[in-house]
Parts: C-alpha cells; sequence; structure tokens
C-alpha cells in the first residue's frame, strides 16, 4: 500500500478506472466504508439516495480524496473488497474459496449482485410512493428475543402488546441482534440449523427475511454462508405440479441455474429462508417428505421435507411465521420472536419517514399525548400508517391546520381518505374521495369481511373472481397502499389492520339497525356459530349470492366458536365507524340510519359487561371508548359491579379505555376493581387516579408500582368523597417514605377497613410515624406487613401498636397466621403452574424477598404446623428460583 501521501494522488490518477470499477456496485463499498466510520451516517445517506450511481462513486471519490489518511484507508478498504470490482474473467486465482470452479464463482458473484439490486428498495408493499426508500436508510432495527412462540387465541396484536410488556421489563439477556439469528450464543456447542421467526403481522418479518439477503449480499454478515437462497410460500403455493428443489431453484433465481448441482453439493454452506408459512396454501401434513434435491414431488412434501430436515438435512432453514401457523415445537432448534420497535426505534423510524426533525417532533408529541394511537406502534406497518394519516395535519410551515385524528378509528378512515385524496381520476384531475371509488371500497369490504370471519390474509386469482372482482381491472398504483398485487396471482391486503378496518366499514355501511340485524350479528361476533369445521378452509369459497343482507352474509362465512378474540380490533372498528355513520363522516358510502343503534347497542354491551372478566371485558371496554357515545357508556356502565382484570397485562391505552368507562359513570360505586397482576405502572395508575376513590375493594398487588403510588392512594384515602375499604398494596415497591404517606393519610381516612401491605419494600424507618398516625383512625381493623425487612426495633414499634390499639389485628410475621402462610404456598404454586407469572412482574424479587424474612423470622409462639408449612415454603421459594436462574442462564446463552 502506498505512503497516506500518495494516496490521494493515485485515486486522482486512476479515477476514470476506478470509476468504471465501482460503478456497477457500489452498495458494498459504501457500507464497508459507513461501517469503518470514513463515511458519517448523513454522508453515507446521501450518496446512497444520489442518482445515477455514476454520480454515487464521483461524490465518493471526491469525498475520500480530500485527506490522505482517508484515502489511504479508502484504497485499503476497496482491496478487501476486490473480488466485488473484478472482472469475472479474471476472478477464478482471487482467494474466494478454497474448491469452488471458477463457473460457480461466477455465478456466486452474480446472484450478490441481484441479491443487492433486488432487496435495496425496502417498499412495504408499495413500489411508487414515498413509503419506498433504500433499506440501508428505512430498515429500523426490531427487537428480537430468543423465546418459544407463545400461541394464543387473541389477536395477534393485542396479545404481543400484553405479552412484549414483560419481555422488554425483564428479558433483556435474552434480546438478540438479526446477525445473531443463527449464530451460536455463549454456551452452545453448535449453530441451529432449523430456526422459527415469528411474529404478529406487518411486524417486520419479511422485512427481517429482506435484511438477511442484502447484509449478506453486502457482505455485512452471514458471511460464513457460501450462498443464501430465499423462497416466499405465496409463490410456493400457486406451484401445482411436482417439481424438484433443483428445478425450483433455476425458476427463481436463473443465473444459478448451470451451477446447482455443485452448489447443493456444500449443503452444509447454504441458508434456505422460507418466508410467510402461515401463508402457505397447503398443511404441512405430508407423509412422503422429499428426500433428494433431484426428486419431483407436490410441494408441500419438497417443503416439509426441508422443515423436517429429510431433505438438505446439513442445511440451515431460516421460517417465517405468524404465531398461528401449527408445527411441532420440536421441528426447530431456535425460536425468536419479533417484537417489533421499542420506543427508540419508533422515533427513528419517524424521524426517517418525514426527513424533517420538527415534522417529525410535533407528529410524535400528538401521538404521545393519546395512549389509543401509541399503543400499536410497536408495529413497523402501523406506524407507516400513523404517518401517512397524520403527516397532512402537521406540514413543514407551521402549525396545524386542522384537528388531527384522536382514536384509531379515525386514524384509519383518515388514511383512507389520504391514499384516495392522492389518486387523480382518469376523466378530469380531481381528487378521488370516498363516493367516486364507492363500488370498488365496498367490493373490498366485502371480502376483506368474509376474509376476516375465514382468517383468511393471502388471495389468489380465482378468489378474487369469486367475489366479482376481475383482477385486469383493478386500479394503479395508488390502490396498493389499501391491496396490492404481489405477483400475477397473489393479492392481499397492506395490513392486516386495513383488512379489518375495511371489513368493518363493510358491516357499517350495509347496516340496518331498524331490524335485530345489529344485535344478531353482535351475538354472532360474540361466541361464533354453532358448528366447528375444524381447520380453517385454505380457500375462500365465493359468496351463494342468495342475500346481500349482513346477517345472513355473517353466518354463511362465520365459522367455528369463540370468534371474539380474532375479531377485537374489527369490533373497535366497527364501533368506531357506527360513530362515524352517525356524524355523517361516510359520506358517499352510505346516508343516515333509518333507526337508532344506540340504546339496542347499549342494552347489549350492558348484559356483556355485567358478567365479563379479563380479555372479554377489556376488549368491551375498549369497544365503548372507540364508539365514544357517552349516553350507551353510562347506560353500559350502570351494570358494572365489577371489574375484574386480575392477570391481564395493561397498556396505557387499556387504562384510558377503563378510565372513560368509569368516567362516564360518575356516581356509581364499584365493589371491586381487581387490577393486580397487569403490570399498569404508574402511568397507568395516574391515568386512573381520579376515579380510585370509587372503589370499595381496590387491588393493586404486584403492579411495579413505586413511591409515587403510594402518595396516589394517599391522596385518595384523604379523599371526603373516598369509598375504599379494603386496600391490597402487595409486592410493590412502596418503601419506607411511600408508606409514611399512607400512614398519614389514615388519620383523616373514615373508610378504611383492611390495608394488606406485604412485600413492600417497607424497613423501621416506615413506622416513624405509624402509632401517631393509626391513634386517630377508627375504621381500620387489619393490617398485614410481613416480608419487610424490619429489625427487632421495627417489631416493638408494631407491639406497642398492638398493644395500645386492641381492635386492630397486625400481621407481621409468616408464622402468626396459618391462612397467611396457606396463601403464600398456593401462590407459590400457581408461579410452578404458569412460567409466564415469573415474567408478568418482578415475581422473582418478591420471593427473594419472603424467603429472607422466612430465613430470619423466629416466633417462640408459633405451633409446629406453622413451623412445618413455613420450611416447606422455605423449600419451594428455593426451587422455584434456582429454575428461575437455570432459565435466565440458558437465556442468555
Amino acid at each position: 500500500m502506498a505512503a497516506p501521501s500518495d494516496c490521494s494522488l493515485l485515486i486522482q490518477e486512476h479515477r476514470e478506472r476506478l470509476l468504471r470499477w465501482i460503478e456497477p456496485n457500489p452498495a458494498p463499498l459504501l457500507r464497508r466504508l459507513r461501517d469503518c466510520e470514513l463515511l458519517t451516517q448523513p454522508e453515507y445517506f446521501s450518496l446512497l439516495e444520489t442518482n445515477p450511481k455514476t454520480n454515487q462513486v464521483i461524490a465518493l471519490l471526491e469525498r475520500v480524496s480530500r485527506k490522505p489518511e482517508e484515502s489511504q484507508k479508502f484504497l485499503e478498504e476497496l482491496q478487501e473488497l476486490r473480488e466485488t470490482y473484478s472482472d469475472q474473467e479474471q476472478s477464478n486465482d482471487l482467494p474466494f474459496r478454497r474448491g469452488l470452479s471458477r463457473q460457480l464463482k461466477a455465478a456466486l458473484q452474480n446472484h450478490r449482485r441481484s441479491l443487492l439490486t433486488r432487496t435495496e428498495k425496502l417498499c412495504t408493499n408499495v413500489d411508487d410512493t414515498e413509503s419506498c426508500g433504500h433499506i440501508e436508510i428505512r430498515y429500523t432495527d426490531l427487537l428480537l428475543s430468543d423465546s418459544p412462540r407463545s400461541g394464543s387465541a387473541s389477536h395477534d396484536y393485542l396479545h404481543l402488546a400484553s405479552r412484549r410488556t414483560r419481555f422488554y421489563s425483564f428479558h433483556a439477556p435474552r434480546r438478540l441482534a438479526l446477525s445473531q439469528l443463527v449464530s451460536p450464543l455463549t454456551g452452545e456447542h453448535s449453530p441451529p440449523l432449523r430456526v422459527m421467526l415469528s411474529g404478529a403481522a406487518g411486524i417486520g418479518k419479511s422485512v427481517a427475511a429482506q435484511k438477511i439477503l442484502h447484509d449478506w449480499a453486502l457482505g455485512a454478515s452471514f458471511q460464513g454462508f457460501l450462498c443464501l437462497l430465499d423462497f416466499s410460500f405465496r409463490e410456493l403455493s400457486l406451484i401445482t405440479t411436482p417439481k424438484s428443489l433443483e428445478e425450483l431453484i433455476r425458476k427463481k433465481h436463473v443465473h444459478l441455474s448451470e451451477v446447482v448441482p455443485e452448489l447443493l453439493g456444500r449443503p452444509g454452506e447454504l441458508l434456505v429462508i422460507l418466508d410467510g408459512l402461515d401463508e402457505f396454501r397447503h398443511p404441512l401434513d405430508s407423509q412422503n417428505p422429499c428426500l433428494r434435491s433431484d426428486q419431483s414431488a407436490h410441494i408441500k412434501e419438497l417443503v416439509h421435507g426441508l422443515v423436517c430436515g429429510t431433505l438438505l438435512p446439513e442445511s440451515t432453514i431460516v421460517v417465517t411465521s405468524r404465531p398461528s401457523a401449527s408445527l411441532p415445537e420440536d421441528l426447530f432448534d431456535r425460536h425468536i420472536v419479533i417484537l417489533g420497535f421499542q420506543e427508540e426505534h419508533v422515533r427513528e423510524y419517524f424521524f426517517r419517514f418525514f426527513r424533517d426533525p420538527k415534522r417529525a417532533t410535533a407528529v410524535l408529541s400528538y401521538i404521545s399525548t393519546h395512549d389509543g394511537l401509541a399503543s400499536l406502534s410497536f408495529i413497523p406497518l402501523y406506524c407507516f400508517i400513523l404517518c401517512t394519516a397524520l403527516g397532512e395535519f402537521f406540514p413543514s410551515a407551521g402549525g396545524m391546520e386542522a384537528s388531527p385524528p384522536s382514536t384509531i378509528t379515525e386514524v384509519y378512515r383518515q388514511y383512507l381518505c389520504t391514499i384516495l385524496r392522492l389518486h387523480k381520476s382518469p376523466s378530469g384531475g380531481q381528487n378521488c374521495t370516498l363516493g367516486r371509488v364507492k363500488d370498488l371500497v365496498l367490493q373490498l369490504g366485502k371480502l376483506a369481511y368474509a376474509a376476516t370471519l375465514r382468517k383468511r390474509t393471502v388471495f389468489y386469482t380465482d378468489e378474487l373472481r369469486g367475489f366479482g372482482f376481475d383482477p385486469q381491472n383493478l386500479p394503479g398504483s395508488f390502490l396498493n397502499r389499501i391491496f396490492f398485487k404481489e405477483n400475477d396471482e397473489v393479492y392481499g391486503f397492506f395490513h392486516l389492520t386495513i383488512q379489518e378496518f375495511l371489513a368493518a366499514m363493510y358491516s357499517v355501511v350495509t347496516l340496518d339497525p331498524s331490524t335485530e340485524e345489529l344485535t344478531s350479528c353482535l351475538d354472532l361476533w360474540w361466541d361464533g356459530c354453532a358448528q366447528d369445521d375444524g381447520e380453517t378452509e385454505r380457500h375462500l369459497p365465493p359468496p351463494n349470492g342468495a342475500s346481500n343482507r349482513l346477517l345472513s352474509y355473517t353466518r354463511e362465512f362465520l365459522s367455528g366458536p369463540q370468534q371474539w378474540d380474532n375479531l377485537q380490533m374489527f369490533s373497535r372498528f366497527f364501533m368506531g365507524l357506527l360513530t362515524s355513520r352517525m356524524e355523517g363522516k361516510l359520506a358517499g358510502l352510505t346516508g343516515g340510519l333509518t333507526g337508532d343503534p344506540l340504546m339496542p347497542l347499549a342494552d347489549w354491551l350492558g348484559k356483556k359487561i355485567q358478567y365479563e372478566s379479563d380479555r372479554k371485558l377489556l376488549s368491551l371496554l375498549h369497544c365503548l371508548a372507540e364508539l365514544h357515545q357517552d349516553e350507551v357508556t353510562q347506560r353500559a356502565a350502570s351494570k358494572l359491579d365489577e371489574v375484574d382484570l386480575f392477570k391481564v397485562t395493561l397498556n396505557p391505552a387499556d387504562c384510558a379505555a377503563l378510565a372513560y368507562v368509569l368516567g362516564c359513570s360518575e356516581v356509581k360505586i364499584l365493589r371491586n376493581l381487581n387490577l393486580s397482576y397487569s403490570n399498569m405502572g404508574i402511568r397507568g395508575l395516574r391515568r386512573l387516579q381520579g376515579l380510585l376513590h370509587r372503589c370499595e375493594t381496590l387491588q393493586l398487588r404486584y403492579n411495579s408500582l413505586d413511591q409515587e403510588a403510594a402518595v396516589i392512594e394517599a391522596a385518595i384515602l384523604r379523599s371526603p368523597e373516598c369509598q375504599v375499604k379494603r386496600l391490597l398494596f402487595c409486592g410493590n415497591c412502596l418503601g419506607s417514605e411511600g408508606v409514611r404517606s399512607l400512614w398519614d393519610a389514615l388519620q383523616h381516612n373514615a373508610t378504611l377497613e383492611e390495608l394488606y401491605l406485604d412485600i413492600t419494600g417497607i424497613t423501621d424507618s416506615g413506622l416513624d410515624n405509624i402509632v401517631d398516625s393509626l391513634m386517630g383512625n377508627t375504621t381500620l381493623r387489619l393490617l398485614t406487613i410481613v416480608g419487610n425487612r424490619l429489625s427487632q426495633t421495627g417489631r416493638k414499634v408494631l407491639s406497642e401498636l398492638s398493644h395500645k390499639k386492641p381492635e386492630l389485628k397486625i400481621i407481621s410475621s409468616f408464622l402468626s397466621d396459618m391462612g397467611l402462610l396457606q396463601a403464600y404456598l398456593d401462590w407459590v404454586e400457581e408461579i410452578k403452574a404458569d412460567q409466564e407469572q415469573m415474567e408478568s412482574v418482578k415475581n422473582a424479587d418478591a420471593l427473594r424477598s419472603v424467603l429472607e424474612v422466612l430465613v430470619e423470622t423466629d416466633d417462640p409462639g408459633a405451633s409446629e404446623e406453622a413451623r412445618r408449612r413455613a420450611e416447606h415454603l422455605k423449600k419451594e421459594i428455593t426451587a422455584l428460583l434456582l429454575r428461575e436462574e437455570n432459565a435466565k442462564e440458558n437465556g442468555m446463552g
């Protein structure tokens, strides 16, 4: 290598030669220069966006010629990549990889170039709009976790929104970079050969697959593999005649045609990506999986062979799928779940989308004040919908021009209108409105509704024709952001929530509320139909044409019971769009209502809300919030005697929905509000604090709450309107300062009868004001305070209080109450039976606190039975903690 002072001259002297050499494929060099920090990220992005590529190289050469040291570094990196820029006829002497024929080397170079071209644009199903950008610029890191799939009957997004909170908080060691997907981790002796990458629709599975291909082609990662091959299950589903793997490769990658046998002769150096298993048209239940790469077989037998390892058993196979795909867990050596964006990734996405910091900040700030809008922002495609729908309300020049959408339904209606406004009508250039494309929107809605009921997301040409579409006459590019064609045979909605929104719009537009159609459809959506025809049909039958009424259409396409979980997003959209129709916001699609649906709807919701709990109750609360008709909510909420959301993980949007419903019934007293184990955190508690005084029993156990929660509850206890009789605060980190505020508040409270403060981080200093405060209280009858780090001094304070207030029962020792001991034994058994409990809140920390107190507890007056149970509890907790430690070590590995 020449001296630094000479390198600038070398670049200038050979400028034309370097230009010809690099210009066909500058991407690998640009990425390498970015990784070694010769280029800053803004410089890197600017060069990638420079067109044509000749101008990229010209600008790069000018940039690296300015400083001798940078010129030298540039030439060093170029030399490392010399094969990428070598003439194919001369590449056989270069140290590419031993044992490869000259023909295979040349074919693999073409393969890298082909993959770079195919994967450099990240288009989110749209190839002609601003949503399409360079993958190096638009790709935002995803959160990956090494974890078994968690199947659920619940809606993918809503289940994941609940589950991901636990991962964020308590499983950081298990997070993986995309480049680690198939690498051996600490403690593993070999890399996994079969990897499942699962996640909800739109969460980034296909984009992750595209990034893997792009990074390999760039030379940035996955370089242990000689070649990467990829197939989507959508394209595989179109194959109707027997094919061999070799034929599939030749058809997909023509430039590899002549070297397929040599390539497959090195199976241990191949990585095969199979994208979208849940979209495969065939069940993977073959009894004759394919065994040889030259063996012609039905496509499901070929795929089964790849996944099960009878075909290319030494190769690495990565399968992506939604969690709904049913496959034996032991088929895969590693399960990776995509959890979407973290908060900083959401911010990064918005800044990359708008490329205007002020505008991005304004939109993000607006979303942060609307929990309902922020609740699904971990989904990348939802972020695109948000940006598209809200962007026009925050122009670059200044303030808002109109009031932005504030509910999810309004966001999606605005998104649809924005897409249609961007479309110019062929007649005169006017913007397209809902009215101009009424037939198309309703036709798409009818398809979306049938598919949503049948849990289908991919459609084929014959299915579209069955629903009255002529695929040749579908509108052009503008429709891609609503309904798109992946190839000549495969179609789909831009995003699952777009499908659900259009399904709801069709339902609202065709609904006749003057009949019993509304409540009959609600009953069907809630309970499903009586018969279950087994597995969801893999082909969508055309409507029978007997009736266009919504009720008959629902009965025709609904399959199986327990539909509500699957229809949660659809139901929220339906409620929001019902309000839109009543407010005239669906003008052009439908007229006004011939009857009043609100009172029948209020009665139906009131009957359901009265008896439901858990996630079904939460779903009803969201429906009321999205409907946002105060009269309906007040009438339904009047039937609500208690709210039981025990162990239902709540995010801020969930708490906002609960707050809205409770707030519409201002004088209603709740007998019981159980939010224990909800992981709501202090943000959720703040959202509800103005309503908690109306709960006779308030359960907030194990919610990751801190000192501020004690201050909030102290203010509630001081309120003259307070109705709280039982307060369960166990398992929160209130600390001594927080609990002192509770004692002080009890001087002014005349309702509280039972207070549970087990495992709340109280030390001796937390009892400084307990005696003086509680001597002035006349209602408290029970105080449990076990599991806290109290010394002999603290116990004396409690003894003094007990002596002065004999009517107050104080439980400060596990050995003093057999019922309490048994309750903790039952709790440990629950955790043993359900490992997710250890993830949901800081149960491991709580168990350690209990164990420490048990070890130090010695009550001479305790019975032998109490001592026996205490010893048993210590052993059970020790074993459980040991199991958790082993699980963590395996996760870190």
